[in-house]
């Protein structure tokens, strides 16, 4: 039996990450954002046009690097320019890249790495650079490799078998982060993480089914004062909550089954977040290690399509997934 291309799990990952790229240019002040999507077999190609924090006007070509599944994986972090090389010629490959780029008015490519709930490394990268920095980083992998710097790895970084490959990271020996080096030194890429942040991502509507982890030493005052507050929120069905928690007394996650005889036990998650829908099938009951384990684990892509799979069977056969008023 033939292996699937790309797995279910792989597929619904891709979704979370590429969901997640507008509203953090958004934290980074990036304004007037307009993104479109092409879908051709497994691959998506996502393009975005904002305005910078300092008015210029962009378009970007959205990357996403490989899933990291595992603690070995967390060692490195890179991107494929394309699945194949063109003509089996690293230059003319890179070139035909920058040339499309070109005739759709691609301007930058954005490259991204996340991590459970948050986007750890994202790289804006003007298109015409896009051979230079491969170019530097072959050079310099290559180097290690002649070297012995990179131990067993003799594969070439960029070279990565038939894909041209941009790294953003790697730490799996003493000086491989010389390749990574590359490109956060080129002049005129941008470091998007370290921006300053006009909201945070993790403290999102989404996320208020579970509140992120308090720093304790941080809280109370001898003086509190009033004030207002004013925020923007998804409004959550009282209904939806009650149904889900009346179809069961203990946690919905697989092999949990904790439980308390207590009301308030157990939270209600939004398995997709909020605003892609308050129903029922979007929703489990769990325990609150488990609720927590959803948001910020990180095997929180596999946990919450596990979840999705449950919570479809509570999914009526006509149900069309959208939101609407009955």
């Amino acid at each position: 039996m033939t292996r699937p291309f790309r797995t279910e799990e792989s597929i619904h990952a891709e979704r979370i990450t590429r969901d997640a790229v507008a509203p953090f240019l958004a934290a980074c002040g990036f304004q007037n954002i307009n993104e479109s999507r092409h879908v051709s077999g497994s691959a998506i190609t996502q393009l975005i046009s904002v305005t910078t924090p300092q008015g210029q006007q962009v378009k970007m070509r959205v990357r996403l690097c490989w899933r990291r599944r595992s603690v070995e994986d967390l060692r490195f972090s890179a991107a494929q320019l394309r699945a194949r090389l063109i003509d089996d010629n690293w230059d003319t490959t890179l070139q035909k890249i920058m040339q499309r780029d070109l005739e759709q008015g691609v301007t930058h490519n954005l490259i991204l790495q996340r991590d459970g709930a948050v986007i750890v490394y994202a790289a804006l990268i003007p298109s015409n650079d896009l051979k230079g920095i491969f170019d530097a980083q072959a050079k310099v992998s290559q180097e290690l490799i002649d070297s012995g710097q990179m131990k067993n790895i003799q594969k070439n970084h960029a070279k990565n078998g038939s894909s041209p490959t941009v790294y953003l990271m790697d730490e799996r020996t003493p000086g491989s982060h010389q390749v990574a080096d590359v490109l956060w030194n080129w002049p005129a890429v941008v470091d998007l993480v370290k921006l300053p942040m006009l909201t945070s991502l993790i403290n999102e509507d989404a996320m208020d089914d579970c509140p992120p982890p308090i720093n304790y030493s941080m809280l109370g005052t001898d003086a509190p004062v009033q004030r207002p507050v004013l925020r923007a929120e998804y409004p959550r069905d009282r209904r939806v909550r009650e149904a889900v928690l009346k179809r069961t007394h203990s946690c919905e996650r697989h092999g949990c089954m904790s439980q308390r005889t207590y009301n308030g036990f157990l939270d209600v998650h939004h398995i997709l977040g909020i605003k892609m829908g308050d129903r029922v099938w979007n929703c489990v009951a769990l325990c609150p290690n488990c609720h927590r384990d959803a948001h910020f684990s990180p095997e929180t892509d596999s946990i919450n399509l596990e979840l999705l799979r449950y919570a479809e069977q509570f999914k009526p056969a006509d149900a069309d997934g959208k939101l609407n008023d009955e």
